[in-house]
């Protein structure tokens, strides 16, 4: 956190965007090379993950040590997503559950995601968003052979969203000062549960009825809304009552969000919404920046409550042909589960799927 009648432009990469280098180690070719994937930014080789860069960058490599390269990451971070933090001589660190978003300018191309923790020095402050920088390593084998030129387009592309933090090397605890990201859930923990025959089972809390157990089930237990359990049932149907491929509820919903409001801050997910109408941010609603282009939506279906969607000024200017009421698919990540005065959860949108 994947519109209406066709699908807006896949967002480039500026060919601008570059990586100054800090001069460690051996030197090596000054040509200009690109991420030919996903790459993390480490806070010393092999050590732990500051940032996880899109691909598609491009700057100029220095010195390197073994098999990593060091270089330094400049971009721009919401304000309200950092805190003050003197630690080894840095400005602040990233505050937001779940990590934040790294731009090349405010509202500008994606460049990565810092993580939780994550220690940066200060270069500048624009409205609600704040310039940082930090030296890192990248892996050497991330690096493509070689870069387009630069007066040549970069290959149309969307920045995925970086997985959850990883500890690429544990290390000695006591040697860390920067904060790891939450540890991916283990399957392991699924707790299940019976079903007595008699048992109704609900689209959503209080929604339609979906089907009644003449038999009991085991099921495997989900998040809780109230008195409700959501659960997951296996079961055999004939291939004749299969009508065709139904978009699947999503894996996160508002009730999720509301019953545990911390968990899901920072996660990427894929929503079906209602658009409703643009709005821009203003003074009541400071989980967003003042001024900040976002969509007001329902959702994600089938539930009915409100959804503030942030869009950048190139999505919103993509978007501007939505109609009330269209509806549409949308990967976004996850900024808030709620506002201050309402119970309307924050997203920001990554980017729109293939139709309606």
């Amino acid at each position: 956190m994947v519109v209406p009648q066709s699908s807006p432009p896949l967002r480039r990469l500026p060919a601008f965007v570059c990586v100054g280098v800090s001069l460690v180690g051996n030197l090596v070719a000054q040509a200009p090379v690109r991420l030919a994937r996903e790459a993390a930014l480490l806070r010393e080789p092999g050590g732990l993950r500051l940032i996880s860069l899109v691909p598609g960058l491009r700057f100029a490599p220095g010195r390197i040590s073994g098999d990593f390269v060091e270089v330094t990451v400049s971009g721009w971070v919401f304000t309200a997503s950092t805190k003050p933090d003197r630690r080894d001589g840095f400005a602040l660190s990233i505050s937001a559950a779940g990590g934040e978003n790294l731009r090349a300018e405010p509202d500008g191309a994606l460049l990565g995601r810092a993580e939780e923790g994550a220690l940066f020095n200060r270069v500048g402050a624009r409205g609600g968003w704040t310039q940082v920088r930090r030296a890192g390593w990248i892996a050497r084998s991330a690096i493509a052979e070689r870069a387009p030129p630069r007066g040549a387009a970069a290959p149309e592309q969307v920045a995925s969203p970086p997985p959850a933090a990883r500890n690429d090397s544990p290390g000695p605890a006591a040697a860390r000062t920067d904060s790891p990201g939450p540890a991916a859930p283990r399957t392991d923990s699924l707790r299940r549960g019976a079903l007595k025959p008699g048992a109704v089972i609900q689209q959503t809390p209080d929604g339609a009825a979906l089907a009644t157990l003449t038999a009991p089930a085991v099921v495997i237990l989900g998040e809780r809304d109230r008195e409700w359990v959501k659960v997951a049932l296996e079961g055999w149907v004939r291939a004749r009552d299969v009508q065709g491929n139904v978009a699947p509820l999503p894996a996160v919903t508002a009730a999720m969000l509301r019953e545990n409001p911390d968990k899901y801050v920072g996660q990427t997910v894929e929503w079906r919404l209602q658009f409703l109408a643009h709005q821009q941010a203003d003074e009541l609603r400071p989980e967003m920046p003042l001024g900040r282009a976002y969509l007001l939506a329902r959702g994600p279906l089938p539930e009915t409550g409100f959804v503030y969607v942030l869009v950048s000024k190139q999505q919103a200017n993509q978007l501007q042909g939505l109609k009330p009421l269209d509806e549409m698919t949308a990967t976004v990540t996850v900024r808030t589960a709620r506002t201050r005065y309402l119970a309307t959860p924050v997203v920001e949108l990554i980017r729109m799927g293939s139709g309606r």
